[in-house]
């Protein structure tokens, strides 16, 4: 088992995109028995998701949306079929090289994220937990995924991860993804993330918002660009009632 101290530094390197395969399993495994410690994981993968917000949103068109998903994922699916695992650096020097540059980072919003990682232990070391999981099972069309959604309220975020998922033809293709769903009770839903597939083969997802209100959450295959509501049978599904 690894140390707080060093999952702490992983959780940083996975927030930005850089955690070596071989490091994966330890933190999943330390994370699914640290509250604390998700917590800060939590903390890490807001603050990445946030920095590139420096210029102002704007929502665009379906169309655009469309174009540019199906850009990612045609661009994603061919990066794992020609890019072999890299040799293992140092973490600092992951970290660093995984800062996603292309999406509107400063230098100034690159060193912000390093300090992060510094004080991040300092100033959280104290804070009480506030987390709680959501297991995470497969459906009849996915009857070996699992996996957990580790929600922290106080930041309003999830961080989903599943494994055992398929990858189904028009999923491998890159003409379908995995979309998640917040279920009310009523039966509605609201669209909450995409899933991505990582190189060991687990699928993450990073939710923002409430779950206040909701009872379930779910993943069907949507054509790029997602749906309005789901259109296929679920894959995956949790209880929300305990969150």
């Amino acid at each position: 088992m690894i140390s707080c101290e060093e999952a702490d530094l992983l959780a940083a390197a996975l927030s930005v995109g850089s955690l070596d395969l071989a490091d994966q399993e330890p933190l999943q495994e330390h994370l699914a028995d640290g509250a604390d410690c998700r917590h800060v994981a939590g903390t890490y993968l807001a603050a990445a998701a946030r920095m590139p917000l420096a210029l102002e949103p704007l929502q665009p068109s379906p169309e655009l949306r469309g174009r540019l998903m199906r850009a990612v994922y045609a661009e994603a699916a061919q990066a794992g079929r020609g890019v072999a695992a890299p040799r293992q650096a140092p973490w600092w020097q992951r970290l660093w090289a995984g800062l996603p540059v292309g999406r509107g980072f400063t230098a100034l919003a690159a060193v912000a994220v390093v300090a992060l990682v510094a004080v991040g232990s300092w100033s959280l070391a104290n804070r009480p937990p506030a987390s709680s999981t959501v297991a995470i099972a497969g459906t009849t069309a996915a009857p070996h995924a699992h996996g957990q959604l580790v929600y922290t309220p106080a930041d309003a975020q999830g961080v989903l991860t599943v494994t055992g998922l398929p990858a189904p033809a028009a999923v491998a293709s890159g003409t379908s993804v995995y979309e998640v769903w917040l279920l009310r009770p009523t039966g509605s839903a609201v669209a909450a993330a995409f899933l991505d597939r990582q190189p060991d083969g687990t699928w993450t997802a990073v939710m923002h918002g409430s779950l206040s209100g909701f009872s379930t959450v779910a993943a069907t295959a949507e054509p790029v660009g997602g749906s309005t509501a789901p259109s296929g049978s679920a894959v995956i599904q949790g209880s929300l009632n305990s969150t």
